[in-house]
């Protein structure tokens, strides 16, 4: 079994390998990298979107289960393995056309991720990708996510 909340129980501070910056004459593709948004996903979603969006100077954006959020929400209701869940985020979190990314600590059959792809695409935003700490290749939840491309840095069957 896999244990992600043991990953940041070490005394010393998360560093960030690289942090970006822009000089005048960087090509737009450095400065578009910078324009992208974070979605991270209820709820350790909550622990490494805000710190990565952090470290690369970027917004993030929370998705929460149904119901914790205030103000007016857009929701998704999506099948988990032991029944079903629903998923919401503000209606004004995004603007149209602004460029997202997913992450969450574990990918397994795809369901809230899938539903959070559902709920940015009511909002208009572009989902560029969807990453995640942990896979779970045998339940292949990447398949339910094209055409949106997925990428983890832990792989278990």
């Amino acid at each position: 079994m896999v244990h992600v909340t043991g990953l940041s129980a070490g005394s010393q501070p998360c560093t960030p390998c690289h942090r970006p910056t822009l000089a005048p004459g960087d090509s737009h593709a450095a400065k578009s990298l910078l324009s992208l948004t974070l979605t991270g996903l209820d709820s350790r979603g909550f622990l490494f979107g805000p710190s990565l969006a952090q470290e690369l100077g970027l917004g993030c954006v929370l998705i929460r289960k149904r119901g914790k959020l205030p103000g007016p929400t857009v929701w998704a209701s999506y099948a988990l393995e032991y029944g079903k869940a629903e998923l919401e985020i503000q209606k004004d979190a995004l603007e149209p056309g602004q460029r997202v990314v997913v992450v969450d600590d574990l990918l397994a059959t795809g369901g809230t991720m899938h539903a959070a792809c559902e709920l940015l695409g009511r909002l208009q935003a572009e989902v560029l990708e969807c990453v995640s700490l942990v896979e779970l290749t045998s339940l292949k939840g990447r398949e339910k996510l094209a055409p949106v491309p997925f990428f983890s840095l832990l792989q278990y069957e």
